[in-house]
């Protein structure tokens, strides 16, 4: 079963896509907090962890204590080593400025409210081996 970290600080959203992808074949990994992850625990430091901490990420946009691109920079910049293409931001709105950032970090960006339909050709386009 492959790893996916959901990190969705509204729990009702959480829990519904945790399900909604152990159904997919996924073990879901389910945070409220985008603070836990290491590249932000770590302050002046590389990520120090060797093997990705999940195969998937699916970070919500609308965190409060640190939004999720700012923690997709974050995590590019200290070494993360989950695949850049194998993570996804859910927003529910993003400027232009913000879509580009996206883009060049190599994330794909989700639509808020997130659809199954979404969620699903997401994950199922990341299955060839290329990725």
């Amino acid at each position: 079963m492959r790893n996916l970290l959901i990190i969705e600080h509204e729990d009702s959203v959480r829990d519904d896509l945790g399900l909604y992808t152990k159904e997919l074949g996924y073990k879901p990994i389910l945070i409220s907090d985008l603070l836990v992850c290491n590249s932000v625990k770590s302050v002046g430091q590389q990520c120090h962890t060797k093997k990705p901490c999940a195969e998937f990420l699916l970070i919500d946009n609308d965190c409060p204590a640190i939004d999720g691109l700012s923690l997709i920079e974050l995590q590019a910049e200290k070494g993360c080593t989950v695949n850049k293409q194998r993570k996804a931001l859910m927003a529910s709105t993003l400027t232009d400025k913000e879509h580009k950032k996206a883009t060049t970090l190599g994330c794909h960006v989700i639509p808020k409210p997130v659809t199954y339909e979404a969620l699903e050709n997401w994950l199922k386009g990341l299955e060839s081996p290329a990725v």
